[in-house]
């Protein structure tokens, strides 16, 4: 293609090809940096998933690639446009670059605050300097007013103290600079190194004094010190990842503090925290403090029931003595579910055998106690502590606004304590939950079995056919969405929807993007799917294996298991997914809104989606004379009514340039697929259809009595700009104008089809009548379409190779078909039976030729 560039820049004044050659060139462009950052921020979100091992080095390498992908879209719209968006788009996206950069540099602020701070002080406020774990339990004691232990926290500004103190950050770096993610052998050594640094390392003076004299001033010697990471108990969680000591000699409080920092650079986190971006600094570790409670029993509870929350349940769990043993599975706990509607019913009850409980050691520490049978077999809690524990948990959940998961014991004196309350993650198991057996495979056969995933997942609901944009707001809550192709728009429902179903799309287009930040299982290329489903019935969706059942398959959905979301509080994970609200959020929704302005963009993804619909709105060619006035063109000898002109852009003819050319010397596929509809045997080229005396004098008006006029297919020039794999085709047929654009490649994202019908010779009644008419029509073969007076416009995109021919070849019937009907269009009556006609491959009209169609 450059070469064939370079050969007409060889001539002193550009060509008019030569600029259409250099427009095709930049679309190109575009086109290959548009896929490229698709596929760029498809694989960015795909790595949320938690299916994917990625580190800094990714992001970075990620964030580079987008940024570089998405300006040269920019800088290509300008080339094709005389840079009518420069001013606009490049400030733009420097901004949004500049932005992912420095997330990508950035690391937690560490507020400025004193090392210590009471329990009695802290709020959910003080996250940032103590983290989420102690700042919600100073909330609850000092907000809520639940009983909690007395306590303080060792901030993040001690943390930043200790780091920075000697030469303990830039050994931790050097180390870590050391450590090979591939190796896991070698990175347990180095974690185990690592955290023996930390061990070793002298606290300051001024941190160390002011950890003892906290851990003096409380009223025990006792203690419990847990971590509290900044970021630690958000949305994210990071049960069991750090350290916890229970029942610790405050004497000795300087090196427990020591041992929770040094519970940060575990394999795990090294894993994920790659040499080349990691930062001490980042996940400032916070530690609590807090007043050792010698327990009775304890446990965990869920205000809701994370496997069945419409049982609309308290889940509450129970064991003798400390908690630990609760939640790992050393013994089988007490199981309680409660109403969550007053009284609090306790609607069932598992008494367990717990023949073993962890407590306090008398010498510090813990350990092990066997319990007497009778003390074993008996329940840990009364009913009435299940019931204020159960609305304990609902005073919790709605002061939070989120259900909660919450530690809790009992004191030696029967006082019911919270240590801990966090956001409850729904894909929390089930208390003491038994293995299952593997679920078989369902005995129902599938409705449709293909398809791709473009996001993996098992839902379900009833079908509802979405064929129009704007009809997105009548979509119900838990609906699956079934459509012909994919529409961003949707991202206006998906917080409410169970799957998206779609007969052509791509794992790497808007939509799929957008449904893989709301997690909706989504399959896409499910041919047929908008025929074999029917509104309302209800289906399951197994997007994983490209399945869909009919009903409910129960034991599908009961295998959609989320897996644990501790990796989700990774500070690697949540650096991506703060870059990720820079890119992949789309705003421009709709090309047709007065919204949809270069000003508007908000994201990159926003910019690849203006630049990618402003560069097929550029490639139309409205001043086709000026084009292809030139030696270059070559003229069809064809027997299609079409005084038709090409010029090849390079790989669209057989001979480039040729005076005239016949149909077997056109390679260009589009144009092939075109005139294959124009040669459809059902098309009639001559004479008009089925004249009313109205209609013909319109008509005669119209011609300047010139009855002929209409009727000639040389009356007026058609064009046609070719490559092997584009096309630009603007016919005149009398009075009717038509206009196509189209792109056909093996990359779906790319393809396109445009189509415009305008004019006849009839008057403004009838040709509004014939532009709602092929509105309907382009409807149903998937075209997004609009008409303004007797104009009709449509679009088409991302449908595969195939399908974007056999909708070119229905295109060109489309325009053939359509001439016809100057004169036949006297009222809606007449328009249905056409619709129908054009339906039923009746593309003569014999049904508005009765006697003729009944010789036929």
């Amino acid at each position: 293609m450059l070469k064939f560039l370079r050969r007409f820049l060889k001539d002193p004044e550009p060509t008019e090809q030569v600029r259409l050659q250099e427009k095709f060139v930049h679309f190109r462009r575009l086109l290959d940096n548009n896929n490229q950052a698709l596929d760029t921020m498809a694989d960015m979100e795909e790595k949320l998933s938690g299916d994917f091992v990625f580190d800094s080095s990714y992001i970075s390498s990620q964030v580079n690639a987008l940024g570089e992908q998405v300006s040269g879209m920019v800088n290509a719209l300008n080339l094709l446009t005389n840079n009518r968006y420069q001013s606009d788009l490049v400030p733009i996206c420097r901004r949004l670059q500049d932005e992912m950069l420095a997330e990508l540099e950035a690391v937690p602020t560490i507020p400025d605050t004193p090392f210590i701070l009471p329990l009695s002080a802290l709020h959910r406020e003080l996250a940032p300097a103590v983290g989420g774990k102690m700042a919600n339990l100073g909330e609850i004691g000092n907000r809520v007013g639940l009983p909690v232990p007395q306590g303080f926290s060792i901030t993040a500004a001690a943390y930043k103290r200790f780091l920075e103190s000697s030469s303990l950050a830039a050994d931790l770096y050097d180390k870590l600079s050391q450590a090979n993610i591939e190796d896991l052998d070698s990175l347990r050594v180095i974690s185990q190194e690592l955290q023996a640094m930390v061990r070793r390392a002298p606290l300051p003076p001024d941190l160390e004094a002011a950890i003892v004299q906290a851990g003096q001033d409380l009223p025990t010697h006792w203690l419990a010190v847990r971590s509290s990471a900044v970021g630690e108990d958000t949305e994210f969680s990071f049960a069991g990842q750090f350290a916890t000591l229970l029942n610790v000699d405050a004497a000795s409080l300087p090196g427990h503090y020591k041992e929770i920092v040094a519970s940060k650079f575990t394999s795990r986190a090294i894993f994920y925290w790659k040499y080349q971006q990691f930062s001490v600094n980042s996940l400032p570790m916070a530690v609590g403090v807090l007043a050792m409670v010698p327990a009775r029993a304890s446990g965990v509870m869920f205000s809701l029931d994370p496997q069945a929350p419409q049982d609309d349940t308290v889940m509450i769990s129970a064991v003798w003595g400390l908690g630990q043993y609760a939640v790992d599975g050393t013994v089988s706990p007490d199981l309680f579910q409660v109403s969550r509607q007053a009284p609090h019913s306790i609607t069932q009850r598992r008494v367990a055998e717990k023949p073993v409980a962890l407590t306090c050691g008398p010498a510090g520490g813990v350990e092990e106690i066997s319990l007497a049978p009778e003390q074993a077999q008996a329940p840990c809690l009364t009913d009435d502590q299940v019931r204020t524990l159960a609305e304990i948990a609902l005073q919790l959940e709605d002061h939070f606004g989120h259900p909660q998961d919450i530690e809790w014991t009992v004191g030696e004196a029967g006082n019911l304590i919270i240590l801990q309350s966090r956001p409850l993650r729904i894909s929390a198991p089930a208390f003491a939950a038994e293995e299952r057996p593997p679920v078989p495979e369902p005995m129902v056969a599938p409705i449709l079995h293909h398809g791709i995933r473009a996001v993996g997942g098992v839902a379900a609901g009833r079908v509802h056919l979405f064929l129009h944009d704007e009809d997105v707001s009548r979509i119900p809550p838990g609906a699956v969405v079934v459509g012909r192709q994919p529409s961003a728009r949707l991202v206006l429902v998906m917080d409410r929807i169970a799957a998206i179903i779609t007969e052509v799309g791509s794992p790497t287009g808007h939509m799929s993007i957008l449904a893989r930040e709301f997690r909706i299982p989504t399959l896409v290329e499910v041919g047929g799917a908008t025929k074999t489903l029917t509104p309302g019935q209800i289906v399951t969706v197994d997007a994983d294996a490209a399945l869909i059942y009919p009903g409910i398959m129960h034991e599908l959905l009961a295998r959609q298991v989320k897996p644990d979301e501790a990796w989700r509080s990774d500070p690697v994970f949540l650096k991506l997914r703060r870059i990720l609200k820079s890119v992949s959020r789309l705003n421009l929704l709709d090309p047709e809104s007065p919204e949809f302005k270069a000003v508007n963009c908000r994201t990159l993804h926003d910019i690849t989606r203006f630049c990618h619909e402003k560069a097929m709105d550029a490639m139309f060619i409205p001043d086709m004379e000026k084009a292809l006035a030139s030696h270059h063109v070559s003229r069809l000898k064809t027997d299609l009514p079409l005084n038709l002109f090409i010029l090849d852009l390079g790989g669209g003819l057989r001979e480039t340039g040729a005076e005239q050319v016949t149909e077997a010397d056109i390679l260009s596929r589009p144009f092939k697929a075109l005139l294959r509809g124009f040669h459809h045997p059902g098309v009639v080229w001559a004479g008009q259809v089925a004249p009313d005396l109205k209609g013909f004098i319109s008509v005669f008006a119209n011609t300047m009595y010139d009855t002929a006029k209409s009727e000639r297919g040389l009356g007026g020039k058609s064009f046609a700009i070719v490559t092997e794999s584009y096309l630009n085709f603007n016919s005149r047929i009398g009075y009717h104008f038509g206009i196509v654009d189209a792109f056909i490649s093996e990359e779906k994202n790319d393809n396109y089809i445009s189509f415009q019908f305008k004019g006849g010779a009839a008057n403004i009644d009838r040709r509004e009548r014939r532009a709602r008419l092929v509105k309907r029509i382009l409807d149903d073969l998937g075209f997004k379409a609009q008409t303004k007076g007797d104009l009709v416009q449509g679009r088409l995109v991302k449908l595969s190779l195939l399908e974007t021919e056999q909708t070119l070849e229905l295109a060109g019937l489309l325009i053939a078909f359509c001439r016809q009907l100057d004169l036949a269009l006297t009222s809606d009556a007449v328009m249905e039976r056409i619709l129908n006609a054009f339906k039923t491959g009746d593309y003569g009209l014999k049904c508005l030729r009765p006697q003729e169609a009944a010789a036929g």
